[in-house]
């Protein structure tokens, strides 16, 4: 069954969402690589401060930034693309909300709006 024009516009912004995510994952990734090493070093050659600390912080940044990229496909876009808007419904808005506080504020946004066309697919009349 085809998906309406509200689920999948839902499905267009949760692979939005997917992407503005990887993005900011590989640009952190980049910063960590490059950038970090560089700062880390002072002036006289010694650190600055401690490595492994900053490494493990890092680490367990990305491994959030997979995991959200993740849950968003398992959890909303997946349902979705399954013609399965119903299953997509709750999972939205509990990870768009928790993206905002905790994730990044546009993909928590974009998924709240995809919660919203959910909402109106599944309130929608079926067709005859």
């Amino acid at each position: 069954m085809p998906l309406d024009s509200d689920a999948d516009l839902a499905k267009t912004l949760t692979i939005l969402a997917m992407a503005i995510q990887a993005l900011f994952f590989l640009l952190g990734v980049f910063m960590a690589s490059f950038l970090l090493p560089i700062q880390a070093v002072g002036p006289g050659g010694f650190m600055m401060f401690p490595m492994v600390f900053s490494s493990f912080l890092f680490g367990f940044g990305f491994l959030i930034g997979i995991l959200w990229i993740l849950m968003d496909y398992l959890l909303v876009y997946r349902p979705l693309a399954e013609s399965r808007v119903q299953s997509a419904e709750s999972s939205s808005i509990v990870l768009g909300i928790l993206q905002l506080i905790f994730g990044g504020l546009i993909p928590g946004i974009l998924l709240i709006v995809a919660w919203v066309k959910i909402r109106d697919s599944l309130r929608r009349p079926p067709a005859p």
